[in-house]
């Protein structure tokens, strides 16, 4: 790719073909690819341990923190509820401002409130405090972790090895996510849930917070005294105009509907499969094997995009998606049941992060590099508000009609009817 300049001083880009996904160059010269991916490795494990010790984990505290508080389980539900709303609402604001100060100010910021959210958690004194506490560490994670992590892997890595990147970083949440709820479930038997939650301030305030003071900077070629005129995002210009962009609010349905499925399942997952016959321990078992699966096709992924475009990537993915849900419903039936299960976690799995790892790819190629951080949180913000209804909504159809099946297959027309809008992910042209 190459840079022309124009009178509006505007970013031109002369796009490459449609089967080399590539995201807009932000650097006259290339960073140093070797420390480029030492920061994507730090960065993977502040993805790991963040989401790990926080949103993965909250539901083994439901139960002690129920028992604490006599509160009812739609009280203690609520905490994720507050923590999921405050991530979410955070991520445009933490987009707004990775476009325009430094990122080791907002990730070491996030990371310590997080970590001063948990402490405070662990002392409250009733069930209101300690919702106000989980939903400051929604703020403190959502501003240290999957935006800013994207926006620094973007800047640093090579336009043919971001989606490997990308994956890299999703892997880390995928590791956390098999890990960290079976340690704090033995932690909490052992120390309770209130010394857990301190231990858990504690983790995060010895990496989360150490690890964004060494690595999270930009390449030096992009320090606001030497990065070229036109990639220096001036405060608000193009957001009104990409708004009003079409191509841009069909990402943001593409995303909303392939997250709003796959939260739905992924939540009731469990439910369903104890509902079927299956023991609690397996069903979590195939919960754990789905994000085995999901950190799996990361990497499979990541190492495609660099010869395939993004967009039929994604097209392919969400076919293989729908497929792994459709094997899901053979559950229950004795003959299919634990084949049908094995090709739902590999399929469904393997795709399960698909849509975070990618869309950041397609965002860039459809929009540019001005003002992704803040396009980037906003599409999150509408996609993350809409999701989070997706296993009440699940529960209702359920209710509503005494099975599964009708939810599951409501999830997978979603994911059908993401096809269209991941159509549209073209590139722009120069």
């Amino acid at each position: 790719m190459r840079r022309t300049q124009n009178t509006s001083a505007e970013l031109d880009v002369e796009w490459p073909l449609p089967s080399e996904p590539s995201f807009p160059a932000c650097t006259t010269h290339a960073p140093d690819q070797r420390q480029a991916w030492i920061l994507v490795f730090g960065l993977t494990l502040m993805l790991c341990v963040g989401f790990g010790t926080t949103l993965n984990s909250l539901g083994v505290f439901m139960l002690p923190i129920s028992a604490t508080f006599g509160c009812s389980n739609a009280q203690a539900a609520f905490l994720a509820t507050a923590f999921i709303f405050s991530m979410t609402l955070a991520t445009p604001v933490v987009g707004w401002l990775l476009d325009r100060i430094a990122p080791r100010t907002v990730m070491v910021s996030g990371a310590a409130l997080a970590a001063l959210a948990n402490l405070l958690g662990a002392h409250s004194s009733d069930i209101g405090q300690l919702t106000l506490a989980m939903a400051l560490s929604g703020v403190g994670i959502g501003a240290s972790t999957y935006v800013p992590a994207i926006i620094l892997a973007a800047r640093w890595i090579t336009p043919l090895r971001q989606g490997l990147a990308f994956g890299v970083l999703l892997a880390g949440a995928s590791v956390g996510a098999m890990l960290f709820p079976m340690l704090l479930t033995e932690t909490i038997g052992r120390l309770g849930w209130r010394d857990s939650m301190q231990a858990i301030a504690l983790l995060l305030l010895l990496t989360c917070v150490p690890l964004p003071l060494l690595l999270a900077r930009l390449p030096p070629a992009q320090s606001p005294e030497q990065a070229p005129a036109d990639d220096i995002p001036s405060a608000g210009s193009g957001i009104g105009d990409a708004l009003r962009t079409p191509v841009y609010w069909w990402w943001i349905a593409m995303q909303t509907l392939l997250v709003l499925s796959s939260i739905g399942i992924f939540i009731n997952l469990v439910p369903y499969l104890v509902s079927t016959g299956f023991a609690a321990p397996m069903a979590a078992l195939v919960l754990a094997g789905t994000s085995g699966a999901a950190m799996l096709g990361n990497f499979v992924f990541g190492l495609v995009s660099s010869r395939y475009s993004a967009r039929n990537i994604l097209l392919l993915g969400t076919l293989i998606g729908a497929a792994g849900l459709l094997c899901l419903l053979g559950a229950p039936v004795p003959t299919l049941g634990t084949g049908a299960i094995v090709l739902f976690a590999l399929l469904w799995g393997g795709t399960f992060n698909l849509v975070n790892q990618l869309a950041p790819l397609l965002l860039a190629d459809i929009m540019g590099q001005r003002n992704f951080g803040s396009l980037l949180g906003i599409g999150n913000l509408i996609s993350g508000l809409v999701a989070a209804f997706g296993p009440e909504a699940v529960g209702y159809l359920v209710d509503l009609t005494h099975s599964y099946t009708p939810a599951l297959l409501a999830c997978g027309a979603l994911m059908l009817l993401a096809l269209p809008s991941i159509g549209k992910q073209r590139p722009k042209q120069g």
